[in-house]
């Protein structure tokens, strides 16, 4: 039998808005703030409310709670309906773990019959704040796996920081043996005490490893920046000579003019428009790599895979970018670096230097391909920056997908990778 006492009242708005807080860190939401939170109060009343109106109906309360709690991050979230249920499956996962790990550690075969409610309130509130901290624990956990690319956290970064809340666990593991001795008051308030010092440590920790992280990342992004920078003005040094060349022909075109207006007088007109179609030759942009019409992007690949093939790399290019594709010149500019860097380093662990580079424009996004030889066995290499995790250049293709409400998919077939970005531009072109 439970009762709805104050003390379950509040333990379970605790539990819920773990809850809640983990999936608003997971998932995309689907309403305002105001909407959402009003979501999560009803879904909280239908949670709570059925242990009173059936306090004997356990396996009821029990499948209630398995239909209510999947409800509520498919109603309020926007993500797909399979990562929603996983997100429920995991909370009730965690809340079952919690329970049997709080009951079983504080209370007696005798005093489960008999019912928490009906407990001592030292022997609850110990009970309740294990259940909690255990339960905020496990939920923290999935919700840093979830977010692994978001924190930037590697695999030794997170048995670093997991290392320390499972330690602190079982030193409080004695306390709390210690309190089934005598649950004085006393004595669960200060394990209460603990326990709260251990969460703030804990996320101060998470803190600080994130930020490491972050700062890492950081210098990855500003190297390969930088790098890229020095690329385009070397490119913006050869477009400035070709708009000057475009100059120094409009200059002369008063003479053009007359030319050809004295070759109309004369009745040359077979000479006049052989003369005008080459002045019009002259004055029209020329694209490096034959059919990009975007001069940055036609500047920026074309001088990066004239020195890759310097470098012994075999490379085709079929890019079709237009002037205007409603995305930054700049940001173009990184998906098409980080691409190739990424092939660049697969061919060397690989074996074989050959690059293929797509691009075209259809119905308003940019489709970006890339295809190079598939490594066949995963090599450990220096990191190009020390405590840095690799592929630090899909991250940053990956950001700017969301960015553009695109696309990133990669596949291995044949032995070939592809590697495939969608960015959403301007609507026409």
């Amino acid at each position: 039998m439970t009762r709805l006492t104050p003390l379950v009242l509040i333990g379970n708005a605790i539990f819920y808005f773990i809850m809640a807080a983990a999936y608003c860190r997971i998932l995309k939401r689907r309403f305002s703030w105001p909407v959402t939170l009003l979501g999560f109060l009803i879904g909280f009343l239908a949670y709570v409310l059925p242990p009173e109106l059936m306090p004997y109906a356990d396996i009821e309360r029990v499948l209630f709670a398995l239909v209510t709690i999947p409800m509520t991050p498919m109603v309020l979230f926007r993500d797909k309906w399979y990562k929603s249920l996983l997100c429920a499956a995991v909370a009730l996962v965690s809340m079952s773990v919690s329970d049997l790990f709080s009951v079983s550690v504080l209370l007696t075969p005798e005093q489960l019959q008999q019912g928490l409610t009906f407990q001592p309130f030292p022997v609850q509130l110990a009970v309740f704040a294990i259940f909690l901290t255990t339960d905020a624990f496990l939920m923290w956990a999935f919700t840093l796996l979830m977010n692994r690319y978001k924190n930037r956290l590697s695999g030794k970064e997170w048995l670093l920081y997991l290392s320390f809340p499972i330690s602190q666990y079982l030193l409080l593991y004695g306390w709390i043996i210690l309190c089934r001795v005598d649950f004085s008051l006393r004595r669960v308030l200060v394990m209460l005490l603990g326990l709260a010092v251990c969460v703030v440590a804990d996320a101060a920790l998470f803190a600080a490893i994130r930020g490491m992280a972050q700062r890492s990342e950081l210098k990855a992004k500003n190297d390969l920046l930088a790098r890229q920078i020095d690329l385009q003005k070397e490119h913006y040094s050869a477009i400035t000579a070709q708009y000057e060349n475009i100059r120094r022909i409009r200059h002369d075109i008063s003479s053009h003019l007359y030319t050809m207006e004295a070759l109309l007088k004369e009745g040359q007109y077979t000479e006049a428009a052989a003369y005008s179609a080459e002045v019009s030759e002259a004055c029209r942009y020329r694209s490096n790599l034959g059919s990009c019409k975007n001069p940055i992007v036609d500047a920026f690949l074309f001088s990066r895979t004239e020195e890759l093939k310097t470098q012994g790399y075999e490379i085709q290019t079929q890019v079709r970018v237009p002037a205007r594709t409603g995305i930054p010149d700049a940001d173009m500019v990184v998906a098409f670096g980080n691409l190739l860097d990424n092939a660049v380093e697969a061919c060397q662990a690989a074996g074989r230097k050959q690059i293929a580079l797509s691009a075209h424009m259809e119905k308003g996004y940019l489709h970006i391909e890339e295809r190079n030889p598939a490594p066949a066995v995963s090599t450990s290499r220096k990191r190009r920056i020390p405590e840095l995790e690799r592929g630090i250049g899909f991250h940053i293709l990956q950001e700017l997908a969301g960015k553009y409400d695109g696309s990133l998919a990669a596949s291995v077939e044949q032995g070939d990778f592809t590697a495939s970005l969608i960015l959403k531009g301007a609507a026409e072109v």
